[in-house]
């Protein structure tokens, strides 16, 4: 059992954690969508007016201008929302993937949990960074799959038979100890299960803690203070009337 939890081993999901690097900007301002049908385009207007040469400056003319416009600042920042869509998707790919011999309930868990975590991220970005909540997802992720593969090796291991062991001495003294052995790994399979749910659920526990207090909002200590305040020129104002009018 204790190999099998060994084996399951944490997936290079992309992020984008760190800044790209100038021919990554350069790769992806010419080899998007966008890109292609302007290259497309100003081909087909090069052929039409010179032929190869025209083709040839309009190719030159497209990467010059693709080149150079990643030194703005704004379309560096949209390529940066691009990378970080696909990263999204990549690594929700990749959890799907993960969580689909789980079953529906499971999977639904997750998506419950995941639009907390959304939510979260829109609220207060930083809180989410702070709490690491897409690793939390993918720990999730990774801890359903192992728990999943437990079920499985226990339904290999849920005949009747392993509950009592076989004392016809018809029956040889190797097939009893084999015996014995599935049972002792039945047993450690029934308390790792135990273990990863309980896991699992203080997963589930903590994302919707973490959502409660970004919801919460912050009630400053001094909240009455205004109020004082402005009784206390009522009274001013009162007073000083009080004095004119003797």
């Amino acid at each position: 059992m204790t190999t099998q939890l060994a084996s399951v081993e944490p997936v290079g999901l992309v992020h984008q954690s760190r800044s790209q690097t100038g021919l990554t900007y350069v790769r992806g301002a010419l080899l998007n969508p966008v890109s292609m049908s302007v290259l497309a385009f100003v081909l087909c207007v090069g052929v039409g007016y010179a032929g190869l040469l025209g083709a040839v400056v309009a190719i030159a003319a497209f990467l010059t201008v693709g080149i150079g416009a990643t030194r703005y600042r704004f379309v560096r920042k949209q390529l940066d929302r691009q990378y970080e869509y696909h990263a999204r998707q990549h690594r929700e790919a990749e959890r799907t993937r993960q969580l689909r011999p789980t079953g529906p309930v499971r999977q639904q868990q997750y998506n419950d949990l995941r639009v907390l975590v959304e939510q979260i991220e829109r609220t207060d970005p930083r809180e989410a960074q702070r709490f690491e909540l897409q690793a939390l997802l993918d720990h999730f992720v990774r801890i359903s799959a192992s728990h999943q593969r437990c079920l499985d090796s226990l339904r290999l291991a849920g005949s009747n038979d392993l509950r009592t062991l076989p004392a016809e001495p018809s029956r040889s003294l190797r097939r009893r100890e084999i015996m014995l052995r599935r049972q002792r790994h039945r047993d450690e399979c029934v308390r790792t299960i135990e273990r990863l749910s309980d896991e699992l659920e203080a997963v589930d526990e903590l994302i919707r803690l973490v959502a409660q207090r970004v919801a919460c909002p912050v009630v400053e200590d001094d909240l009455d203070r205004e109020i004082e305040r402005r009784l206390w020129e009522l009274d001013e104002v009162d007073q000083a009337l009080h004095q004119l009018s003797a």
